[in-house]
């Protein structure tokens, strides 16, 4: 069965240690102390849970991914909720989901397959389907940040509170099991929540199952994390995905891609050599930031280090000034917020479950490149993601033989050799950045890692 694990959310007030001291964080708007769905809630075709141990609880350890090998940072596919599998498989037979060759790393496939092309459409090359969200509203900038939690959310945490500001967080599975603290202080911060994978890795180069494991388990630890909220959002590591990621985000999970329009490269400041510097973030966001508001800026920025914290810093006086709406970029895309059974943003609303699966759409099919982008930046609604059977029934047991697909691996080796992705180009056959650094260097904190169990 499924394991018995996830979070209890903390008191308002709660006291953390960061560096060499501690000061009290004050939650504005944390998440309610229960969020169970009803048991008759779709959400139970996917995730069944009744109890929501204490974060970073030995229920809550033990929860965690079972992972191959052990001790690795890698969730053994063998061992998936069955009710994922299953959701698959019927998405697989219904032809919802593509056949298309792994790459070997982002935007590089194998002969005869182009990466531009309509049938494939990577989004490392700039290819957007029309379902993709990577611009923001006409005058508008989408506060997210990735990569998090680390040991600069708190920073980052102190900083847009004094400003009154609320952000997406694009966080992933293994840094919440190897930062708890922060995590907390995230959870009660009252940001939006957001998927980032699990690991950090490249998904064009993964086989089928290896997605929906990265996908389903960071979902998951969310959902764990907040009592049963289901995270309607999700960003692709270094923005690797084609129609066949899309479609498992898709039709297995519900989920809805966000991307960008402006990338600071942010991540990389902390490399030696820095491919880029805080000056040149400086100079780049005084081009973006003083220039046209059609359409909105999602710009590209991480929690990664001091110096991508403070870039975003040194910035937001600018943000202001330039009269620029600032939103939390999951409240820009979608007005009734960042998760896909809570009403509105509201922490204390309530749940919805008939527009829990409810996402609309013609899927990922039509596309257009990145030199002529859909005027929307994606569609916010459509039809039918993923399995929708109610549940009276029990935990779904994990699966011993889910049947994977054949040859995986990933060229970017762990998450913490993944990157961040290239620059928007007008040629959406382009790639012309590295992606090559290391969290673990970046953090000092990122190794090992685990997370809860099922969900939406």
């Amino acid at each position: 069965m499924l394991p018995t694990a996830a979070l209890f959310l903390l008191p308002a007030l709660a006291v953390h240690a960061h560096g060499t001291g501690s000061h009290e964080h004050v939650a504005r708007h944390a998440l309610p102390n229960h969020w169970a769905q009803p048991r008759d809630h779709a959400v139970h075709a996917l995730f069944a849970r009744d109890d929501f141990p204490a974060v970073g609880s030995d229920a809550w350890t033990a929860a965690l991914p079972p992972f191959t090998p052990a001790g690795s940072q890698t969730p053994d596919t063998t061992k998936l909720p069955q009710a994922w599998v299953d959701a698959y498989n019927a998405a697989k037979a219904a032809g919802n989901i593509p056949t298309i060759p792994q790459s070997t790393s982002g935007g590089q496939y194998p002969s005869g397959t182009d990466p531009a092309s309509a049938e494939v459409c990577s989004a490392y090359v700039q290819c957007r389907a029309p379902e993709d969200h990577f611009n923001a509203p006409d005058g508008a900038l989408a506060l997210n940040f990735d990569d998090g939690p680390t040991d600069q959310t708190s920073d980052l945490l102190d900083f847009l509170k004094t400003n009154n500001e609320i952000a997406t967080h694009f966080v992933i599975g293994y840094s919440i099991q190897q930062n708890v603290s922060a995590w907390e202080l995230l959870l009660n911060s009252g940001h939006d929540l957001a998927a980032h994978t699990w690991s950090h890795k490249q998904l064009t180069t993964l086989s089928d199952m290896e997605i929906v494991s990265e996908l389903g388990w960071s979902m998951d630890i969310i959902y764990l994390s907040t009592s049963g909220r289901v995270p309607r959002f999700w960003r692709p590591p270094t923005g690797d995905a084609d129609n066949r990621v899309r479609a498992i985000a898709k039709y297995v999970f519900g989920m809805e891609m966000v991307v960008w329009n402006q990338d600071t490269e942010d991540w990389s400041l902390t490399e030696t050599p820095p491919p880029t510097t805080q000056a040149k973030i400086a100079s780049q966001m005084n081009t973006w930031l003083n220039g046209p508001k059609s359409p909105g800026l999602m710009i590209l920025e991480h929690e990664l280090s001091n110096l991508s914290v403070g870039s975003f810093k040194a910035a937001y006086p600018l943000m202001k000034s330039a009269g620029w709406n600032l939103q939390s970029a999951a409240r820009l895309i979608n007005t009734g917020g960042a998760y896909r059974n809570a009403d509105g943003n509201d922490a204390g609303g309530s749940v919805a479950p008939a527009s829990l699966l409810d996402f609309a759409g013609s899927g990922p099919s039509a596309t257009v490149d990145g030199g002529q982008p859909a005027a929307s930046g994606g569609s916010n609604s459509g039809s039918g993601a993923g399995s929708s059977a109610s549940g009276g029934a029990a935990p779904p047991a994990n699966s011993n033989g889910a049947s994977p697909s054949s040859g995986s691996g990933s060229k970017s080796g762990s998450a913490a050799s993944s990157g961040s992705s290239a620059a928007p180009t007008t040629n959406a056959a382009a790639v012309a950045v590295s992606y090559s650094r290391s969290l673990l260097a970046v953090t000092g904190v990122l190794g090992a890692f685990g997370v809860v169990c099922a969900m939406l």
